[in-house]
C-alpha cells in the first residue's frame, strides 16, 4: 500500500492543504507546534476516519474534538493511495451531522462505495476490508511509537500464517465466529444481542399470548355483561320516554300555575274576577274569589251612594258665582278707590290754585281741602293693607271735606265755577262713585248682605264649609280605597298560598327525583355498553390461536439461536486449538525477526528478544554477558525505544508478507537515540524503504544531516520541510 496524496480541506490547523508524498522515505522536519503530529492523525483519519474499534455503538476518539478546523468550513479529508496496482480516491466528511464516506477507483473515478457493505454500525470500512487491518491494528503496526500496542488482544488472528506461507482464510473465519459469536452474544439479559433480543422477543410472546387469553374471557364475560345491559338500557328509555310525557304535563300546568302567580299580584276586572272563579283549583279557592269580589263590590256601592248627582254640582255652582261675584265686588272698589284718589288730587290742584290769588292766609277753607288730601292718604294706605272698612270711611271723609271746601271757596270767591273746568271734573267724579256705589250696592243685595265686609266673610265661611265636606268624603274615599287595597293584597296571598299548597301536593320533587335517577342510570348504563364496546373493539384483532402460533415461533428461534452459538463456540475453539497449535510455529518467526532487527540496531549487543502473544506481544531481552531475562521497562530509555521499535517492525514485516507492502509511521521516535543508534536505525529504515513507504516525523535536523546525502541523490525519497509548506 502506498500513499500519494492526502487533503486536509478542515482539519485542525490545516484548510485546504494538500501533501503528496514519495514512494520511499518521506521526512517531515520543522519545530514543535508546526504540525507535524496534526498532518499524521489527519491521514490516519482519512483513512480510517475518527471512530473507535472494537466497541458496538459509535463511540467517537478522544482526539476528534481536538482536531476539529480552527477556522470555519468542513471538516474533511481527501487521500489518494495505490494498493494491489489499483489506485484509491477516498473522500470523508468527519462531521458528526453529515459523516459521510466515498470511495471511487482512478483513474475514471467510479464510485465504489455501494460495493463495500456496510457493518452493524452502518459504516462501511474500506481500508479494513482492504487490508483486514482494523483501525487499532493498522495503528499498532504501522505506527512506531514508546507504549504498548493498544490492541493487542486481537493482533493474533492477524498474525496467523501456515509453515509454508500466509493464509489470511484462518483469520476471517475467526474473524467472523468471533463477530458471529459477538452479535448472538452470552447473556440472555444484553438488549443489543441476537441472544438477548431472541429472549426478549420470546418474553414479548409470552406475555402477548397471556394477554389474549386474558382478553379472550374478558371478551366472553363482556358478552354476556352487554346482552344484560342492552336490556336493562331498553328499560330505562321506556321509563325515560314515559317521564318525559309526565313532563310535558307537568310543564303545561307549571306554566298555568306561574300565569296565576303572576295575576294575583294585579288588581283584577270584572272579567278576571269571572275567570278566576271559574279555573279555581279548590272550593277554597272559589270562596275566597266570591268573598273578595262581593266585599269589593260593596265598597264600590258604598262610595256611589254617598256622592248624589246633584249636590256636588250645586255647591260647586252656588262657590262658582260667589267666586265670580266677590272678583266682581272687588273690581268695582278697585274704581271706587281710584275715583276717590282722582277725586282727592282734582281738590288739592284746586286748592294750589287759589293760593296763587291775593289772599291773606289760607283760612278754614285751605284747611278742609288739606284735611280732604290727609284723610285720602289714609284710605289709600288702609287699602293698600286689606282694612276694608278704615278705607271706605277714610275715603268718605275725604269726600265730604272736599265738598265743603268747595263749596265755601266758591262762596267766598264770589264767582261761579260750575262751568269751569275743574268743577265740571270733580262733578264726573261723582257721579262715577255714585253709579259705583249703586252697582256694589245691587251685589250686596243679591247674597242679602248689609256691606262688604259682611260678604266677604259669608265666602270665606262657604268656602270653608265646602272644603271641608271635600276633606270629609276625600277621607271617606282614601279608607275605602286603602281597604280595597288590603282586601286585594290579603286577596293576593291568600291565593298564591293556595297555589303553593296546590303545588306541594303535586309531588314534583319526588317527580324530579324519579327523573334524575333515571337519566343517570340510563347515562351509566351507556357509559359501561360505550366502555365494553370500545374494549371489544380494540381487542378485535387479538387472537390466542395467532398469539401462541407467534410464542411458538418465538421459542422455536430461540432454540435455534441457542443451538447455532453451540455450534460456533465449538468452531472457534477447534480453530483457537489449531492456532495453538500453529503459533508453535509462528511464533519462531516473530521473534527471529525482532532479534534480527534489534541486533541490527544495536550493533549486536542485543540479539535474543522475545515476545510473548499471551500478554499483547510485550517484549523480553536477554543479556548476552550474564544471560538474564530482562522485561522491556527494566531496561534504559535507549534500549527500551529500541525494543518498541523491533517489536513493531517484526509485526509490519509478518503483517505486511499476509497483505502487502504496508505504510510506516514514525513521530519523533529517535528522540532518545544517540548518534550511534540513530545512524544504525536510519541504515536499517533505508532497507525498509526499498519496499515500504516510510512517514517520519522529527523535530530536529538529525534524520536530514545522515540521510541528506541519500536524499538528494535519489528521486524515491523526499525531504519536507514542514515549515515551508505552511508558508
Amino acid at each position: 500500500m502506498r500513499i500519494e496524496e492526502v487533503q486536509l480541506k478542515g482539519f485542525g490547523k490545516y484548510q485546504d492543504a494538500v501533501f503528496r508524498f514519495a514512494p520511499g522515505i518521506n521526512l517531515f522536519f520543522a519545530p514543535n507546534e508546526a504540525g507535524k503530529s496534526t498532518l499524521l492523525h489527519g491521514m490516519i483519519a482519512a483513512l480510517y476516519g475518527m471512530k473507535r474499534d472494537y466497541v458496538k455503538t459509535t463511540r467517537y476518539l478522544p482526539e476528534y474534538e481536538k482536531y476539529r478546523p480552527w477556522q470555519p468550513g468542513p471538516y474533511e479529508t481527501i487521500i489518494t493511495y495505490q494498493l494491489a496496482g489499483r489506485t484509491y480516491r477516498l473522500h470523508r466528511s468527519l462531521l458528526k451531522e453529515r459523516e459521510e464516506a466515498r470511495l471511487f477507483l482512478d483513474p475514471e473515478w467510479t464510485e465504489l462505495t455501494d460495493v463495500y457493505q456496510e457493518d452493524r454500525r452502518k459504516e462501511r470500512n474500506f481500508i479494513e476490508k482492504h487490508l483486514g487491518l482494523s483501525r487499532s491494528l493498522f495503528t499498532d503496526v504501522t505506527w512506531i511509537r514508546r507504549e504498548p500496542l493498544a490492541a493487542g488482544e486481537h493482533l493474533m488472528p492477524a498474525l496467523m500464517t501456515d509453515t509454508q506461507e500466509t493464509s489470511p482464510i484462518a483469520n476471517k473465519i475467526l474473524a467472523d465466529l468471533e463477530r458471529d459469536l459477538s452479535a448472538i452474544g452470552k447473556k440472555e439479559k444484553a438488549e443489543n444481542t441476537l441472544l438477548g433480543k431472541a429472549t426478549a422477543l420470546l418474553s414479548q410472546k409470552e406475555a402477548e399470548l397471556r394477554q389474549a387469553e386474558v382478553v379472550s374471557q374478558e371478551m366472553s364475560q363482556l358478552s354476556r355483561q352487554l346482552a344484560d345491559w342492552e336490556s336493562e338500557r331498553v328499560s330505562l328509555e321506556q321509563l325515560r320516554h314515559r317521564l318525559l310525557q309526565k313532563k310535558a304535563y307537568w310543564a303545561k300546568r307549571e306554566e298555568e300555575w306561574q300565569k296565576r302567580w303572576q295575576l294575583s299580584h294585579s288588581v283584577p276586572d270584572e272579567e278576571q274576577w269571572r275567570w278566576w272563579e271559574e279555573t279555581s283549583f279548590s272550593q277554597e279557592e272559589r270562596v275566597l274569589h266570591q268573598q273578595t269580589h262581593a266585599a269589593l263590590h260593596r265598597l264600590q256601592i258604598a262610595e256611589e251612594s254617598e256622592h248624589e248627582p246633584m249636590a256636588p254640582s250645586q255647591d260647586q255652582e252656588m262657590l262658582r258665582r260667589l267666586q265670580t261675584d266677590y272678583e266682581q265686588g272687588v273690581a268695582l272698589r278697585r274704581q271706587w278707590e281710584d275715583a276717590h284718589v282722582r277725586l282727592a288730587q282734582l281738590a288739592a290742584t284746586t286748592r294750589r290754585s287759589e293760593s296763587r290769588e291775593p289772599h291773606q292766609g289760607l283760612g278754614w277753607v285751605a284747611w278742609l281741602w288739606t284735611g280732604a288730601v290727609a284723610s285720602a292718604g289714609i284710605g289709600v294706605i288702609s287699602w293698600l293693607f286689606e282694612q276694608s272698612s278704615s278705607s271706605a270711611a277714610a275715603f268718605a271723609l275725604t269726600a265730604v271735606l272736599a265738598a265743603v271746601a268747595w263749596f265755601f271757596g266758591r262762596k267766598r270767591k264770589g264767582r261761579n265755577l260750575v262751568d269751569s273746568l275743574p268743577s265740571a271734573e270733580m262733578m264726573r267724579i261723582q257721579e262715577e262713585l255714585a253709579f259705583l256705589d249703586d252697582r256694589l250696592g245691587a251685589l250686596l243685595s243679591q247674597w242679602q248682605m248689609p256691606d262688604w265686609e259682611a260678604f266677604v266673610e259669608y265666602r270665606e265661611q262657604r268656602q270653608k264649609q265646602f272644603q271641608e265636606r271635600e276633606g270629609r268624603h276625600t277621607a271617606e274615599r282614601i279608607s275605602r280605597q286603602e281597604e280595597a287595597n288590603k282586601l286585594i293584597r290579603e286577596w293576593g296571598t291568600a291565593v298564591r298560598e293556595c297555589l303553593t299548597r296546590e303545588k306541594q301536593a303535586w309531588g314534583l320533587q319526588d317527580w324530579q327525583r324519579e327523573c334524575a335517577r333515571a337519566e343517570e342510570q340510563l347515562q351509566e348504563v351507556r357509559e359501561r355498553i360505550a366502555k365494553a364496546t370500545g374494549q371489544m373493539e380494540a381487542h378485535e384483532g387479538i387472537s390466542v390461536a395467532q398469539s401462541r402460533a407467534e410464542y411458538e415461533e418465538a421459542q422455536a428461534g430461540l432454540a435455534r439461536l441457542l443451538e447455532k452459538r453451540e455450534a460456533l463456540q465449538l468452531a472457534r475453539d477447534a480453530l483457537v486449538e489449531a492456532m495453538a497449535e500453529w503459533n508453535r510455529d509462528v511464533s519462531p518467526g516473530v521473534n527471529r525477526q525482532a532479534s534480527l532487527v534489534m541486533e541490527k540496531i544495536s550493533e549486536g549487543r542485543y540479539r535474543e528478544v522475545r515476545l510473548d502473544p499471551r500478554d499483547s506481544f510485550s517484549v523480553k531481552v536477554l543479556e548476552p554477558w550474564n544471560q538474564r531475562v530482562l522485561e522491556q521497562e527494566h531496561c534504559s530509555t535507549g534500549t527500551q525505544d529500541q525494543l518498541y521499535f523491533a517489536q513493531r517492525m517484526a509485526l509490519f514485516h509478518h503483517v505486511s508478507q499476509q497483505t502487502e507492502p504496508l505504510p510506516l509511521f514514525l513521530d519523533d521516535h529517535f528522540v532518545h537515540y544517540d548518534q550511534r543508534r540513530l545512524e544504525r536505525a536510519l541504515a536499517y529504515l533505508e532497507e525498509v524503504s526499498e519496499e515500504h513507504q516510510i512517514f517520519l516525523f522529527s523535530c530536529t535536523d538529525r534524520e536530514l544531516l545522515v540521510w541528506e546525502r541519500m536524499l538528494s541523490a535519489s528521486q524515491r525519497h523526499q525531504a519536507h520541510p514542514l515549515a515551508e509548506i505552511l508558508a
